[in-house]
């Protein structure tokens, strides 16, 4: 969860994302980062910051695991067999597909989103 407080602009999320992009060699295991990395990524974004309290490297981290999570997700409705992923419309369920994808999402809420949604960061995802 999101520290109270904490927004993000997409414009921030995607700042965010391509700054890590550039320090992938400082990522370790599992695509985490050091703190040291969130301190500079603080000063990339801080000039975006739109509402909310400025962020600190705790909640950069938060929001890296929480994309880490998302991707996890797109990942596996990638991987699940009779949807085809498209970056624009997502899953792109309609009439045909909607009783799989609906048993789906009960086993798997978070991949709700994503039903006729893509997801904006997916490529650049793949540190």
């Amino acid at each position: 969860l999101m520290p109270s407080g904490v927004s993000w602009s997409l414009n921030e999320e995607k700042s965010f994302v391509q700054f890590l992009l550039g320090h992938k060699s400082e990522a370790g295991y599992g695509g985490t980062f050091k703190g040291s990395t969130y301190q500079k990524g603080v000063k990339h974004i801080s000039h975006l910051c739109e509402r909310g309290p400025p962020k600190d490297s705790k909640s950069l981290q938060n929001k890296w695991n929480a994309l880490k999570k998302t991707y996890r997700v797109v990942l596996a409705i990638q991987a699940a067999s009779g949807w085809v992923w498209d970056n624009e419309k997502g899953a792109d369920i309609n009439i045909y597909s909607a009783l799989s994808w609906d048993d789906y999402v009960k086993k798997h809420p978070a991949a709700k989103p994503f039903r006729n949604r893509g997801w904006v960061h997916l490529e650049n995802m793949a540190l």
